[in-house]
């Protein structure tokens, strides 16, 4: 399957999901088919910062179109924060989007861990993009002028914003 990667909007997250892709397809004997289509970190935090995940989600789903005419099947966003529009993405994109949230929900579940902490940017933490952790309380670390959140809601997976 080809698969597009919107990219630089973390880079280090970009450069890791690519070597794992590598490392599946050549273990497994298939040819990776990839296309990364580069997104502006600066513009994405602009959009997290103002809390407007359909503006974002706009600027995603035309890279997820270049991504398309280029022979992409599904897409992903590489970045966890990049996640906060992932609803509103989906809802418009012409690929089918693989959503990290759920994942990562379901790691935690399959870890049968009670608490576990998650770190992001203070903008990711603050967005409540890992409410649809429910299986475990979610704990975010402390940072100058926030008190240690602990959130133990008990939404479905994906249902974060």
């Amino acid at each position: 399957m080809h698969i597009g990667l919107i990219g630089g909007i973390g880079p280090a997250a970009t450069d890791f999901y690519y070597r794992g892709l590598i490392e599946r397809h050549a273990a497994s004997g298939i040819a990776l088919e990839l296309t990364i289509a580069h997104a502006d970190v600066r513009e994405m935090s602009r959009n997290l910062t103002n809390r407007d995940p359909g503006r974002q989600a706009e600027i995603f789903a035309r890279l997820v179109d270049r991504m398309k005419a280029a022979g992409a099947a599904a897409a992903a966003v590489t970045s966890m924060g990049g996640h906060f529009c992932v609803k509103e993405l989906a809802a418009i994109s012409p690929l089918p989007i693989l959503n990290a949230i759920p994942e990562v929900a379901a790691a935690i579940t399959r870890s049968k861990r009670q608490k576990v902490g998650i770190i992001g940017t203070r903008t990711v933490m603050e967005s409540g993009l890992y409410g649809g952790i429910s299986s475990a309380e979610v704990i975010a670390p402390e940072e100058p002028g926030r008190p240690c959140q602990s959130s133990s809601a008990r939404s479905a997976p994906g249902d974060a914003g």
